[in-house]
């Protein structure tokens, strides 16, 4: 192995989890003090549901919120806790070509294959935002597809500014590439576009639709994208308490449907073979 890549597992992992762990405890403290909303999201979910706590092989937290308690956490958030974070969004750091937001731990470093070369890296949690989406056909799909383009875009865009990425990183991760050749052509074409341009591009159709009490939100950002992150709003803005290691967060209350669009039987623990490799440039806490 590389000896400049880091891969943690065991008692090490369960180090980086506990100190992830924090970060987490202080925005869902603010968050609720604040009366800002928000929810685990993603794997963070599914390891409450079927963990009570970290799925046993991940090492992070995520956190969803709908679009107007974002942009109130974002600018609350950096007055109060700015000695102790630093908030990456897209806007204030486009260079890392990142399309979601990370609280990270001053004092830290956590630097992955995204953040090469990037100052502010220490570890983090993820935020995604749930935008609001049309009602109404004809705008819903032109903020879809606006979507959907700019998120290709940006990826693109960012493959191609991340292509020095050490080869023994790609191959620890078992990253499978599909299409490798016509991505790296893709990229080198949208590499000459300025990243900030193609993310305030897609901020644009992504918050596009001003109604807080439309019907259905997306998490454009997620990893199913704006179509398989299309939920009702009130299957994922109504939320419950739940167990979470040594204290609770809070979840979808309609969590079934939410786990169950992202990974079907979501009970089902998968083999040793998908267990995700938590590999890191430079590591320290």
């Amino acid at each position: 192995m590389n000896s400049k890549i880091v891969e943690i597992s065991g008692n090490e992992l369960k180090k980086y989890q506990h100190e992830v762990l924090k970060i987490a405890k202080d925005v869902a403290r603010f968050c609720e003090k604040n009366d800002i909303v928000y929810t685990l999201s993603g794997g963070s979910v599914l390891g409450a549901v079927r963990h009570n706590g970290f799925i046993p092989w991940d090492d992070d937290i995520d956190i969803n919120m709908p679009r107007k308690d974002y942009d109130k956490f974002v600018s609350m958030f950096i007055k109060e806790y700015s000695s102790e974070y630093y908030v990456q969004t897209p806007q204030r750091d486009p260079k890392l070509g990142l399309l979601i937001t990370q609280i990270r731990k001053k004092g830290t470093i956590a630097r992955r294959r995204y953040d090469m070369e990037n100052e502010n890296c220490g570890i983090s949690i993820d935020i995604y935002i749930m935008e609001n989406v049309y009602d109404g056909n004809f705008l819903f799909n032109i903020q879809k597809f606006g979507a959907i383009f700019f998120l290709m875009m940006v990826s693109g865009n960012r493959a191609f500014h991340n292509r020095n990425v050490p080869a023994e990183l790609e191959r620890l991760e078992h990253r499978q590439v599909n299409h490798k050749f016509l991505k790296k052509t893709f990229g080198s074409i949208v590499g000459i576009f300025p990243t900030r341009l193609l993310i305030n591009c897609a901020y644009f159709f992504f918050k596009m639709c001003r109604n807080s009490e439309s019907s259905r939100i997306s998490l454009p950002t997620g990893r199913r994208h704006f179509d398989g992150e299309l939920f009702r709003r009130q299957d994922m803005c109504v939320s419950i308490d739940h167990k979470f290691e040594d204290t609770h967060f809070k979840i979808p209350a309609n969590y079934t449907v939410y786990l169950t669009r992202l990974y079907g039987d979501y009970m089902v623990i998968p083999p040793r073979s998908e267990e995700e490799h938590h590999l890191f440039l430079e590591l320290k806490y």
